[in-house]
């Protein structure tokens, strides 16, 4: 599952990384933004409305540009099944994105001084997003899992 093929040099420097690697390392993003919100939540509760506010944005703005880069990554791995088809991963994303669009419409009214219907769906948003990223993680892991078997077919 390396990203360029047609790369005939197999030195360490020139040596393209493993797609996998960078889905799991946007993903690690993803788990950032997640904390992010919560925190951020953390502080509205605590009557720091504002620090509240800005923390779930950066949440969200890290939340939406890993999995962007997970969404992109994906398009470029190569394996016999296509990964549309993945239950895990088809769900994770689309939770992920229900979960984006909870977390914005919570900030939208939190903006908007609706603290209780913003706080609920944050929590909403939030909930997806954990679920998303529950499935996601377990799809990269059967696509990994995968990965290995054609690795070891191919060596014996």
């Amino acid at each position: 599952m390396n990203r360029d093929r047609c790369c005939k040099c197999k030195c360490d420097f020139c040596k393209p990384g493993d797609i996998l690697d960078d889905i799991l390392e946007a993903i690690r993003g993803i788990e950032e933004g997640i904390q992010d919100i919560v925190c951020g939540l953390e502080d509205i509760c605590c009557c720091r409305i504002q620090e509240g506010i800005r923390g779930i944005e950066r949440g969200l703005c890290k939340v939406e540009k890993n999995l962007d880069k997970v969404i992109d990554e994906l398009r470029g791995v190569e394996f016999e099944c296509d990964y549309r088809s993945n239950m895990n991963i088809k769900e994770g994303i689309c939770d992920l994105k229900d979960g984006v669009r909870g977390v914005q419409e919570g900030l939208c009214q939190l903006k908007n001084c609706c603290l209780c219907e913003g706080l609920e769906s944050v929590q909403c948003g939030l909930h997806d997003l954990q679920e998303g990223l529950c499935n996601l993680v377990r799809g990269i892991e059967d696509l990994r899992d995968e990965n290995d078997r054609r690795r070891k077919n191919k060596c014996c």
